[in-house]
């Protein structure tokens, strides 16, 4: 995965085609539990700040069909490591829904039923998320 690629995509310039293409084969499974993500750094002074408005329009990407859920895994890994792009970490509501989506081995997991959860949590701010449910996945070691 390229930033310059995802810069792009999230300033409208470049479609979902050309990002979700650019996404295929940024992560290489090593192990059981051990995932490599190859991701090639901005080399200009690109700064972007993250919104939520941007990751309703992931969260549209993916329930169309446009991106898969490894690649919104992928995004939110880029999103936490990268020096160019910022988030508004005062959000807290944007850094839940970014921390989910890069750790669903520990939260809850990428689906089409979770994504329109997470969608509705940045539209409106209102978590529908069952704790009791993650609470029994933990306990069931899932």
């Amino acid at each position: 995965m390229k930033e310059q690629v995802l810069v792009d995509y999230l300033q409208n310039r470049i479609p979902v085609e050309v990002l979700a293409e650019d996404l295929k084969g940024s992560q290489q499974r090593r192990g059981h539990d051990v995932t490599s993500v190859h991701i090639d750094q901005l080399q200009n002074e690109t700064e972007l700040l993250i919104t939520r408005k941007h990751l309703i329009r992931l969260c549209d990407e993916a329930l169309n069909g446009h991106l898969t859920f490894e690649d919104l895994n992928t995004i939110a890994f880029a999103l936490f490591t990268t020096e160019h792009l910022h988030r508004d970490t005062a959000d807290e509501i944007l850094e839940d829904v970014l921390f989910a989506w890069d750790n669903p081995e520990i939260g809850f997991p990428l689906t089409t039923k979770n994504m329109k959860k997470w969608k509705l949590m940045l539209e409106t701010g209102n978590d529908t998320f069952d704790i009791r449910e993650l609470n029994r996945k933990r306990k069931n070691g899932a």
